[in-house]
């Protein structure tokens, strides 16, 4: 369950971070108990809080209780990511709504701003590409 937790809060971590580029890639590795992302940032998760440090400097934290989870950002967004079906709704604080799919190993999320982002996991690592 913390795999998932982790995994959640990476997808909307990339997603909320992703710059104004046409097209980005970030790959994630797991060693040990710690994430880290090709651009920079590292979560680790102690107890039921997984903590985020993004490579700008912000920092986040995510806890599930129930079937929600809720993410604070150190920018003050909040977000909530709620499953119905086998659709994950993200709600934030900033007025950016997301939807959630995932097909086979790749995850798909489509964002009221337009833009797509898809991840893929092969082995222990996640690939991410988004258009805006």
């Amino acid at each position: 369950m913390l795999n998932i937790i982790l995994r959640n809060v990476l997808i909307i971590s990339t997603m909320l971070t992703l710059s104004t580029f046409a097209s980005a890639q970030t790959t994630y590795t797991k060693i040990g108990g710690i994430t880290f992302g090709s651009d920079g940032s590292t979560a680790s998760t102690i107890g039921g809080t997984t903590f985020i440090n993004k490579s700008d400097g912000t920092t986040a934290t995510a806890q599930k209780v129930g079937e929600t989870t809720f993410i604070n950002s150190s920018a003050g967004v909040t977000s909530t990511i709620s499953k119905v079906g086998n659709t994950k709704f993200v709600n934030s604080s900033d007025g950016i709504s997301s939807t959630i799919n995932k097909v086979g190993n790749t995850t798909f999320i489509n964002s009221s701003t337009g833009s797509t982002t898809t991840i893929q996991e092969i082995g222990n690592i996640l690939f991410t590409n988004s258009t805006e």
